[in-house]
C-alpha cells in the first residue's frame, strides 16, 4: 500500500507532521487532568473583584484617564439653551445666506462659521421646531443636543469653549 503513495519531499513532510499532531494529542488526553463531571457539586472559587489605580505602575509621560466624567447637570440646560437658540436661527432660511450666518455665528465655533460659510438657507430643510430639546450624549466638554423639526431630527454637536457652549456641528436625520 505504501508503494502506492507518492513518496515526495512535499508528502513526506505532511505526513510526518500530521503523526507528531496526532502524537501530541494522544500525549495530552492521556497525561491530562481529568474534567470533572457536569454534574457535579464542586464550584469553582471566584475572585473577589477589587479595584486596582489604573496608573499604578504606569511609567508614561501622560496619564490618559479612559473614561470621560460625566458632565455637571446642571450645566446641561446652558447646553439645551445655546441649541435651541441656534435651532430657532437655524430654521429662519427666508434671508440672504449673510444675515443667516450672522445671526447662527454667537452660538457657533469657528470652525463651524466656516463650514457654513457659503451655505444656501434655502437648502434648510425644515420650517419649525416641533418639540423640546433633548440631550442624549454628556461628556465634560461635548453634548449632543437632538431637537425635533418638522422634517425630522436636527442632531447638534455642542463643546464647551471658555465657559460656554458653542455648537461645533449639524446633522438631521429625514422623518
Amino acid at each position: 500500500m505504501l508503494s502506492r503513495i507518492p513518496l515526495r519531499p512535499r508528502t513526506v513532510v505532511a505526513l510526518g507532521l500530521a503523526g507528531v499532531v496526532a502524537v501530541i494529542i494522544a500525549l495530552g488526553k492521556l497525561l491530562g487532568d481529568p474534567t470533572p463531571p457536569a454534574t457535579s457539586s464542586v464550584q469553582p472559587t471566584i475572585a473577589a473583584p477589587s479595584a486596582v489605580d489604573p496608573h499604578e505602575g504606569d511609567d508614561g509621560l501622560v496619564q490618559l484617564d479612559p473614561t470621560p466624567s460625566p458632565m455637571k447637570a446642571n450645566n446641561g440646560p446652558q447646553a439645551i439653551s445655546v441649541a435651541t437658540k441656534f435651532a430657532q436661527q437655524w430654521i429662519k432660511h427666508d434671508r440672504s445666506a449673510t444675515a443667516w450666518l450672522d445671526s447662527l455665528r454667537p452660538h457657533c465655533t469657528d470652525a463651524l462659521v466656516a463650514e457654513l460659510d457659503g451655505v444656501d438657507p434655502a437648502g434648510v430643510p425644515a420650517d419649525r421646531i416641533t418639540g423640546a430639546a433633548r440631550m442624549e450624549a454628556l461628556a465634560d466638554s461635548f453634548v449632543e443636543v437632538v431637537i425635533p423639526i418638522d422634517a425630522g431630527l436636527l442632531r447638534l454637536r455642542l463643546v464647551a469653549s471658555q465657559s460656554r457652549w458653542l455648537v461645533d456641528g449639524v446633522d438631521w436625520e429625514r422623518a
